[in-house]
């Protein structure tokens, strides 16, 4: 297993509605940790940096921020790699980028993760393409250096979702299904690289028979579905075609377990997970590995899972 991380870094987590100011680190031998310093909302925030500096001088201790993205605020895509020398494939890559984004390639920020030789049957290299718009990204770098805040890293909510799955992966196929209020991500990685990422509109307020769901700041009161054992059915199915695509189109082997992170009040899901799909499913309870520290008492340890791969991003890269 690999070690952690001990370096104390500051991050601003970006989203549709608003921003998160937080920071990752771990003292001594002590448990890492994710300190939620500061939450705003807001109405595409991306767009509007000019507006949140005062917020963020504010809030920020230091000269050093990272930014991460939403995933609604990037592009994953799949691409077939041209046959080309190993020092060309990125350039190359990026180059089948423009054929599939909403934009122009030059207004584009663009990562490369080519998948395993295993994929595909090795009849042919692929990689994900990490996409995102330049110019509010530029801008946004452009108005913290202003306010003396140089940014050291610009990452993706996907790629923390990977870490944590790869941090208590047991087996070279397996994965992780993320449930949220109004959503949920599967990805699936072979050995400690993600291959498959698929979004389902089906989440716990659609899961869950009766009860309270937290999202943000909502409350999503459930009572009486009538449709959750078909909402349940539906994302079981939606999972067993990913699995197939896994081990058909891929060429992989079945998936030997998912990790199922959401409220541990959810256990049962991954229960009924299990014996629908014949894998084992089991709760990932973000505490239990690290200290989730919120400055703000109304706010919900469940709204910052997504970020708790942070902590193991530099250890896993």
């Amino acid at each position: 297993m690999a070690a952690r991380t001990s370096a104390k870094q500051q991050w601003l987590y970006i989203t549709d509605s608003g921003l998160c100011l937080f920071e990752t680190g771990q003292k001594n031998s002590a448990l890492p940790y994710i300190d939620v310093r500061a939450v705003r909302q807001a109405d595409q925030p991306l767009m509007h940096p000019n507006q949140h500096l005062a917020w963020i001088k504010e809030h920020c201790i230091g000269s050093r921020l990272n930014i991460l993205l939403a995933n609604s605020l990037y592009q994953l895509l799949l691409s077939d790699v041209p046959d080309v020398p190993d020092d060309e494939i990125r350039g190359a890559v990026e180059l089948k980028a423009a054929d599939l984004l909403r934009y122009d390639i030059d207004d584009a920020l663009l990562d490369v993760i080519l998948l395993p030789e295993q994929a595909y049957h090795g009849r042919m290299k692929m990689a994900f393409i990490i996409a995102s718009q330049k110019p509010p990204l530029q801008k946004w770098l452009s108005e913290l250096i202003k306010a003396g805040i140089r940014v050291n890293t610009i990452d993706v909510e996907i790629t923390q979702l990977r870490n944590l799955s790869v941090y208590h992966q047991t087996a070279n196929e397996s994965g992780i299904l993320h449930l949220t209020a109004k959503n949920s991500r599967l990805l699936l990685n072979y050995q400690s690289e993600m291959v498959l990422s698929r979004s389902f509109e089906v989440g716990l307020s659609s899961l869950l028979e009766d009860g309270t769901v937290q999202d943000g700041e909502l409350e999503l009161t459930v009572s009486q579905n009538k449709h959750s054992e078909i909402q349940l059915e539906t994302l079981a199915l939606e999972i067993r075609r990913s699995f197939d695509y896994y081990e058909s189109q891929l060429g992989l082997g079945s998936p030997a377990s998912i990790h199922l992170l959401c409220d541990s009040q959810h256990e049962h899901i991954a229960e009924e997970l299990s014996e629908r799909l014949g894998v084992r499913f089991s709760l990932i309870r973000p505490e239990d590995l690290m200290t989730i520290r919120l400055q703000n008492a109304d706010l919900d340890p469940v709204q910052y899972y997504a970020l708790a791969g942070i902590v193991y991003r530099e250890t896993l890269q």
